[in-house]
């Protein structure tokens, strides 16, 4: 028996979430969230159209979460709706942490599973997400059944900063 619940996240969650990104980003990423709590309310909770949807996991022991900025939170995998012009709808795994201290525990597959079966339930042809090369969970999704685009197909995967939109926007408004 699991001693963790997976559940969908709520509004009074996300300062628990954005504790949790900012604890995933402090391992290996600078700069950290540039969003506060009252954003991800409002973009995937105060809207009609959520932008994302998350789920999360709790110990149902709440003494052993380590951390009360987590607010009892010891994981969660955020995720949204995309679209793919050849094969049709498909999701995108923004986000999916575990904390180190609950690691091996099974609680990261029942996280990424739970993405998955919405995937599955929701006529999904694929389930993409990125993973930094230094990440040792690359097997983890391997085993899963992940394939790495970049080693296989020579997919790049490429982004423009809001600076980058706001300059080429202002160009296309002069010409």
């Amino acid at each position: 028996m699991n001693d963790f619940i997976i559940r969908e996240a709520t509004r009074d969650d996300c300062q628990g979430i954005l504790a949790l990104v900012q604890l995933a980003n402090f391992e290996d990423m600078p700069g950290g969230p540039k969003i506060g709590p009252d954003v991800l309310q409002r973009d995937g909770f105060d809207v009609e159209h959520p932008l994302f949807k998350c789920f999360v996991a709790e110990l149902k022991n709440r003494e052993q979460s380590s951390n009360e900025d987590t607010r009892g939170l010891v994981g969660y995998a955020l995720f949204y709706n995309t679209y793919s012009t050849w094969q049709g709808p498909s999701l995108y795994l923004e986000d999916i942490y575990v904390t180190p201290n609950v690691r091996s525990k099974g609680i990261g597959s029942a996280l990424f599973d739970k993405v998955v079966k919405v995937a599955y339930d929701t006529g999904c042809c694929r389930l993409d997400f990125v993973v930094l090369n230094w990440n040792p969970a690359t097997e983890f999704y391997k085993h899963k059944g992940a394939i790495d685009l970049t080693a296989t197909e020579k997919w790049h995967h490429y982004r423009l900063e809001k600076n980058a939109i706001e300059t080429l926007c202002t160009k296309a408004q002069e010409s």
